[in-house]
Parts: structure tokens; C-alpha cells; sequence
């Protein structure tokens, strides 16, 4: 029987772990719903019920546990150093903590690099991203958005470890105040939760709005789509990607989207660049961040 891990995406509106064999395949799931106020003690526990409701009865045990966490990580120390989603969150000692709780060796990553991770696996085969220089540009789209970058086949995380936060560059100086403080983010204008303030909606309805047919929510999710677009152009200006791919909620609203996105982008980068780079809708699916999460937990245990 291969290695199996597990991996725990820990969201702003649920956690979700899943018992993950060598090839990403799932073995088991379980969900419990989370919140802006999951702190570290909450998430703890919810993590602690999640491996023991996963973990297989008989057999060999999982080899460890990855946790892909919504915000700023330390990968290399195992830190959560900060999130704009979770409260409470500050320099969190996350992968000695759920070791404590549960027994197994544990991972912490980033949320969106995790899910990159899986969609690595889920394009194994695929040769633009074969090569040593091969370069792909991962981006969530959701509540808020995350990034990754995929350098080589491998997550590039940057000196400090934060590197892909494409949620958090600045669009507009003079722009709206950002979650994290900041003026003008990519996620004032683009994200889920962006539109859905700007619309005067509670969080969360806004894909039942466009699947109604409602024209404000369609024209607000087509301009997000727009200005998400001229913040990836500057992306591909600087990195020149062979790939974007594009997932999470809003990405689900399929191939109007993902045209509208990709019309803006190539509008406002170089020509050069935008012609040697494809769009794409992600591929891994609703788990990609728990199966991520627990192939890093795997490639951890390799050394």
C-alpha cells in the first residue's frame, strides 16, 4: 500500500480535510464549517476531529498532516504568520501545534500554493509546464483572491515565503481600503467580496444573483473580470508565465469568465508576452487545496 497523507485546506468559511494517496487520490473527506472568528485554539480543534475522522481504522497510519492556511505562511518554519481572513491570527506556530494535537508531522503552506500543488499533479503530462523553465501563474478567485507561482514544476514561495500575492497589489492608489489596509488592492475590485460590497450584498449570494440572471449582479462580475484581467497583465508583464490558470468561486462561472479575464489581460500586457501564454480554468476541482495540502504533507515525509 503507497503513502497516504492528510491534507486540511483551511478556509474563511470551512475546513476541509481529505485522506490522500501518492497519486492525489482522494481516500476520505470531512468537512466543519469555520468563520471569520476561527482562531488559533478553534482551528486547532477543528483540525484535531478532522485528521481522527479521516484516518483510516486499519492499515498503516497517514505519514503526516499538511495544513494549507488563507494567508501569509513561513513554510519553512511551519508559521502562520498572518491572515486577512481568520481573526487572531499572528506568528501562529501552526505545524508544532497540530503535531502536538495529533501525533503526525505536519506541513504548513499557503492555501493557494497548496492548490497549485494539486493542479500541478492534475496537469501532469501537460509539456509547456515539463521544462526547468516552465512557469505557471496560479490564481483563486473568491471571497478574495490568491496566487501562486509555479516555477520548474515547484511552488516558488520568495525570500520570505509569501511570494504570489497577486490579491494585494495595487490597482488604484486613490482606490477603496483594502482588508489589509491598503488602498487599491486587486481585491477592492475583483474579488467575490469585492462585488459583493460594492452591490450592497451580504456575503456569499452573489453566484446565486448571476445564475438568476440578475443584469447588476452579470454587468458587476463582468467588470471584476475586467479589472482582474489588467491586474494579471502586469503579472505577465513581470513574470511572462506559459500558463494562468484561474480557479475558485467565481472561476466556476466557467468559459465567459475566464474569455473575459483573459480579453483584459492581453489588452493591457505586452503582445509578446500575452501570445506565448494560455488561460486556462483550473482543473483540480473543489478539494484542490486539502489534496495539495496533503501531497505537500507527502513530499515532506519523502525528505
Amino acid at each position: 500500500m503507497s503513502a497516504r497523507a492528510i491534507g486540511v485546506d483551511l478556509g474563511g468559511t470551512k475546513a476541509l480535510a481529505c485522506l490522500v494517496d501518492a497519486d492525489g487520490g482522494i481516500l476520505a473527506r470531512a468537512m466543519r464549517p469555520t468563520g471569520r472568528a476561527t482562531d488559533p485554539r478553534r482551528a486547532l480543534e477543528l483540525v484535531r476531529a478532522l485528521v481522527a475522522e479521516v484516518t483510516p481504522s486499519a492499515g498503516a497510519p497517514p505519514v503526516g498532516v499538511g495544513v494549507g492556511f488563507p494567508g501569509l505562511v513561513d513554510a519553512r518554519a511551519g508559521v502562520a504568520r498572518s491572515s486577512v481572513i481568520l481573526d487572531g491570527w499572528r506568528d501562529v506556530p501552526l505545524a508544532a501545534e497540530v503535531r502536538a494535537a495529533t501525533g503526525l508531522a505536519c506541513a504548513v503552506d499557503n492555501d493557494v500554493n497548496a492548490a497549485a500543488v494539486a493542479e500541478l499533479r492534475a496537469r501532469a503530462g501537460d509539456e509547456a509546464l515539463a521544462g526547468p523553465d516552465a512557469t505557471m501563474l496560479f490564481v483563486a478567485v473568491g471571497t478574495g483572491i490568491g496566487g501562486a507561482l509555479v516555477l520548474g514544476a515547484r511552488p516558488w514561495r520568495g525570500a520570505a515565503g509569501v511570494a504570489g500575492e497577486i490579491g494585494h497589489t495595487t490597482i488604484d492608489r486613490h482606490g477603496l481600503v483594502c482588508e489589509c489596509g491598503r488602498r487599491g488592492c486587486l481585491n477592492t475590485v475583483a474579488s467575490g467580496g469585492g462585488v459583493e460590497r460594492g452591490l450592497g450584498l451580504a456575503p456569499g449570494p452573489l453566484a446565486a444573483h448571476v445564475a438568476a440572471g440578475d443584469p447588476r449582479a452579470g454587468a458587476a462580475l463582468r467588470e471584476a473580470a475586467r479589472a482582474l484581467g489588467v491586474g494579471l497583465a502586469n503579472a505577465l508583464n513581470l513574470l511572462s508565465p506559459h500558463l494562468v490558470v484561474l480557479g475558485g468561486g467565481l472561476a466556476g462561472g466557467g468559459g465567459q469568465y475566464l474569455a473575459e479575464v483573459a480579453q483584459a489581460a492581453r489588452a493591457e500586457a505586452f503582445s509578446e508576452v500575452s501570445a506565448g501564454c494560455r488561460f486556462e480554468l483550473a482543473l483540480a476541482g473543489y478539494e484542490a487545496g486539502a489534496v495539495g495540502a496533503g501531497l505537500v504533507a507527502l513530499d515532506m515525509a519523502r525528505g
